[in-house]
């Protein structure tokens, strides 16, 4: 069955949704008033919580043009272009930088934290953090070398780049050739940070989202030890680094780790850990992801009370269009399905689980990602019965994981072979046998 979608943007809408319009387009279609709006009033500012914390920003102006706000005026206000403006406020653009919404929030008079930003600093960082130039790999690490060389004061943007850069390679290079340039990096802006007499908040951002790369490669290397310490650098950075978000992210993602090689109970802990280190009117975004990492840790721990959190996940990203940083890929209603069907499969919920793989199948993912959706549904199929199914799949969880040096991944389809107990399958055995095989 085929997903419903806004009859305006062609958005699909979320089964909590009855409308045939999304929110961002049914708020666009409200009648519009005349006037002018000298400032936002309490009341106004109070409606406007809720779409600002899902960076529904079609919503947000077009409210704001309701209340008697020009696109004119908003424009002069914030210095963006009346264009910008009116491509935001239809729907057209959905995807605003962080210096857009920064823009935004400091010319209409709303709280940058209401926006999922930090408050404003003497020094912005006005990355876009979804744009990466060509050749700013190599200009980021000379320019910031040679600032630390003289003393001078840290080019932050560019180490986020340079952050930035490696998070997009990791999608498609292999974890091994990447971990010394990340861990190099990563060694660099310690030591500025540690050298920095302004020690700069969001230098302690940067320590912190490479820590996290490198964490997760280490991860996909399965150095549990490195992967364990960097996590906990991450986190750390986090919370020096004052920005009202990122420490709840790093903390969620270390739990999620831990889940992930089964340490399930650690796991919860941090994630729910990280849900009540988030400040008050927090991104729906953030809410969302934390609500599918304690359902994926409690589905590890055979509590079907996992569910009911994919659903208000779900309910939670309903008319939801933006991503807010940390959150630099998008994570939508698609997303949700994707860990539904990994609980469910955990869960023993096979129905349930095949349905949600089948409308995952299409859905973009790195090969790393792909190797452990893939074979926790080979976990699904061979729990209904379907052996032969099941291992042509954990099959091409292998193949993917050797292509691409994925030690986790490699160690995924074993730990699910042994599984399996004496139950022959030729085909992986053979390649599993092979591994003991190889020349060093």
């Amino acid at each position: 069955m085929s997903a419903r979608r806004c009859t305006t943007c062609q958005t699909p809408l979320s089964r909590y949704n009855p409308e045939q319009q999304c929110v961002p387009c049914q708020t666009q279609g409200r009648r519009r008033h005349k006037g002018c709006l000298k400032e936002i009033p309490p009341e106004l500012l109070g409606s406007l919580r809720e779409p600002l914390a899902a960076g529904a920003w079609s919503t947000v102006l077009s409210m704001l043009i309701a209340a008697g706000l020009t696109q004119t005026e908003i424009a002069a206000r914030t210095g963006l272009s009346q264009a910008h403006i009116s491509r935001l406020a239809s729907g057209r653009s959905r995807t605003p930088t962080i210096a857009t919404i920064r823009a935004l929030c400091d010319g209409l008079g709303i709280p940058r934290w209401m926006a999922g930003l930090a408050d404003a600093r003497p020094e912005e960082d006005t990355t876009k953090r979804r744009t990466l130039l060509g050749g700013a790999l190599g200009a980021a690490v000379a320019g910031a070398t040679a600032a630390a060389g003289r003393e001078a004061p840290v080019d932050t943007q560019l180490l986020t780049v340079t952050t930035t850069a490696y998070r997009r390679m990791e999608q498609s290079t292999p974890s091994r050739p990447l971990i010394g340039a990340v861990a190099a990096h990563l060694s660099l802006v310690r030591q500025l940070a540690a050298r920095s007499q302004a020690a700069e908040r969001s230098l302690h951002s940067v320590v912190s989202e490479t820590a996290g790369l490198a964490a997760w490669i280490y991860a996909d290397l399965d150095d549990t030890a490195n992967a364990r310490r960097c996590y906990r650098l991450a986190v750390t950075a986090a919370q020096r680094s004052g920005h009202p978000l990122l420490p709840a992210y790093m903390i969620a993602s270390m739990g999620q780790y831990a889940v992930s090689i089964g340490d399930a109970a650690p796991g919860l802990r941090l994630i729910r850990q990280a849900r009540a280190s988030l400040p008050k009117g927090a991104p729906s975004v953030a809410l969302a992801w934390l609500d599918t990492m304690e359902a994926v840790a409690l589905a590890w721990m055979a509590d079907r009370s996992a569910m009911p959190l994919l659903d208000q996940a779900e309910r939670r990203l309903s008319g939801w269009h933006d991503t807010v940083w940390p959150w630099v890929f998008r994570f939508d209603e698609a997303r949700v399905t994707a860990y539904r069907a990994l609980a469910a499969s955990r869960l023993g919920l096979i129905r349930t689980a095949e349905a949600a793989f089948q409308v995952t199948a299409d859905i973009p993912q790195s090969p790393k990602q792909r190797i452990l959706a893939t074979i926790e549904h080979a976990r699904a199929l061979a729990k209904a019965g379907q052996i032969d199914a099941a291992c042509h799949h954990a099959t091409m969880a292998y193949d993917i994981a050797r292509q691409i040096g994925s030690e986790r991944g490699v160690r995924t389809v074993t730990r699910w072979r042994s599984e399996l107990g004496s139950i022959g399958v030729p085909n992986l055995d053979n390649r599993l046998n092979a591994l003991y095989e190889e020349d060093p």
